[in-house]
């Protein structure tokens, strides 16, 4: 992007691209300080140079550690991501050497402003931007098993900002695309698609989910997080059905998402499992919070939090 660049389609800001030159030098789940996470780090067009970057969407700041050059961000309402979705985008930048001189907690930076420069301040090696993008309103920030900081929620750089005017040097073999590549999804009636959910809504699951325990003989599983049933509910039989899920569209993954080393077979209490698939809301239920989904022709209850909509 340009500095003061705005994009805004149906009352939604896009999240875009905060680089105008963007090198790519680590991308997301590298063998470095990337292992398990879905940052980058973007040098500009000549290596050394701090380059500036510019705020992806109007946000504030939500944290600083001033050691790193490091400050978290958040959007300031919900916008469009570049794989279509619609939310809260938290994101963290750092190795800015001036970025304490500019920026605080609470500060809101409009879309296209300059957000900081890029640098060297903390742990790092050569002059570049740490990035790193959550899909949600989730400002968790902790270590993984590698002992690299994540947010839950974290989506690789090209299912999150849109490249409209940024020059792509080198993108890591990222499918990169632009405003023009997503169109403004309506609904029946011109309703734009807004995360508000009702009947017909197209939703799709929003997250990596455990299997907490597999109902016995069956392909079925339940997550407590998903439906908001207790274990023991579950463990002693006492579920409705429609809070039992069935596995068939879902694929095992680990608890980062990964399907590397995956087999398939599914264990209650250990395994991670992510479903990618469409579905449609055929009830809503307001005081819960509730959707009811149709899964292998099974009726399912589903908490709204865990979906998200696409058309």
């Amino acid at each position: 992007m340009y500095k003061g660049q705005k994009s805004v389609r149906g009352g939604i800001e896009d999240f875009l691209c905060p680089f105008t030159d963007m090198y790519i030098t680590q991308g997301s789940n590298g063998k470095l300080s990337h292992r398990g996470i879905m940052a980058n780090d973007i040098r500009g067009k000549v290596s050394g140079v701090r380059y500036p970057y510019y705020a992806p969407c109007t946000s504030k700041c939500l944290k600083i550690y001033p050691e790193s050059g490091q400050s978290m961000w958040q959007s300031t309402n919900k916008v469009r991501f570049a794989n279509g979705r619609i939310d809260y985008a938290t994101y963290m930048i750092a190795h800015d050497n001036d970025m304490t001189r500019y920026n605080y907690v609470g500060k809101t930076i409009n879309q296209g402003d300059y957000l900081g420069s890029m640098g060297d301040k903390g742990n790092a090696t050569g002059v570049h931007c740490h990035i790193q993008v959550s899909q949600s309103s989730d400002t968790s920030w902790y270590k993984n098993k590698y002992g690299n900081y994540t947010f839950n929620n974290e989506y690789d750089l090209d299912s999150c900002y849109f490249t409209d005017y940024t020059n792509i040097i080198k993108g890591n073999g990222g499918d990169f695309i632009t405003t023009g590549d997503v169109p403004i999804i309506t609904l029946p009636g011109g309703e734009a698609v807004d995360q508000i959910l009702h009947v017909g809504s197209k939703v799709k699951f929003d997250g990596i989910f455990r299997v907490d325990i597999i109902k016995r003989g069956t392909n079925l599983f339940g997550n407590t997080n998903l439906t908001g049933v207790s274990f023991m509910t579950y463990y002693n039989e006492k579920a409705k059905p429609y809070h039992w899920i069935p596995l068939d569209d879902f694929k095992e993954v680990d608890k980062y998402g990964s399907e590397i080393s995956q087999d398939d077979i599914v264990y209650g209490g250990q395994s991670y499992v992510i479903n990618k698939n469409i579905y449609e809301v055929k009830e809503i239920d307001v005081p819960t919070n509730s959707a009811k989904l149709i899964l292998n022709g099974r009726e399912v209850w589903i908490f709204s939090t865990f979906l998200y909509e696409v058309g």
